[in-house]
């Protein structure tokens, strides 16, 4: 027998997929199993890939949004037009948080009558008593809602607290900060915003 003829992969008529009696292959448990892992995990790292495009807005305008406050008021931020604006992303959980808590208070109280506002959105709290020990306890003015169901964070892109975005006059993000902020560090930026014509 020459070499040629034990070359069995060259014979036309014999079906790759065939076992030995003539049937076709069928997938086991094992393989299916093993092919909806790997579909699974192809659709994870697609949602995650998807989600990483999906940032915090650090310019244009800023997503409008409906609150209620913890007083029973209803707070818009298309009401604010012409106003400069701080959105507050906190939880009492959070320490940062704490540190600028009387930083924010401080600056709503000296340019509130200026046309500056702060809206504070209470983000993945435990309770609504924790929240409004949180208020009373740095002596908050500053209007604050609970973001029920993540609307307003999930908007905004939230991924961490605290989250800070300044809007100006025209309702457009001027500028977003992640972690604690400062009043030395903010009030230039609100006294040059607050001066803009609206």
């Amino acid at each position: 027998m020459s070499e040629i003829d034990n070359l069995e992969f060259l014979e036309p008529n014999k079906p790759k997929n065939e076992d030995t009696e003539g049937k076709p292959k069928r997938l086991t448990a094992g393989s299916i199993v093993l092919i909806a892992g790997i579909v699974a995990v192809a659709m994870v790292l697609g949602i995650q890939l998807s989600q990483q495009n999906l940032t915090q807005p650090t310019s244009g305008a800023a997503p409008n949004f409906y609150l209620e406050l913890f007083d029973g008021t209803d707070f818009q931020l298309s009401d604010y037009r012409g106003q400069v604006v701080l959105v507050n992303f906190w939880g009492s959980w959070c320490a940062p948080c704490r540190e600028e808590a009387p930083e924010l208070q401080a600056l709503y109280a000296d340019y509130k009558d200026e046309g500056f506002i702060i809206i504070g959105v209470n983000w993945l709290e435990s309770s609504r008593e924790k929240a409004l020990e949180f208020v009373d306890e740095f002596g908050i003015t500053y209007p604050n809602g609970e973001d029920i169901g993540e609307i307003v964070a999930n908007m905004y892109h939230i991924q961490g607290a605290p989250e800070n975005f300044i809007i100006d006059k025209e309702g457009n993000v001027h500028q977003f900060i992640i972690g604690t902020v400062r009043y030395d560090t903010l009030s230039e930026t609100i006294e040059t915003l607050l001066a803009e014509p609206s």
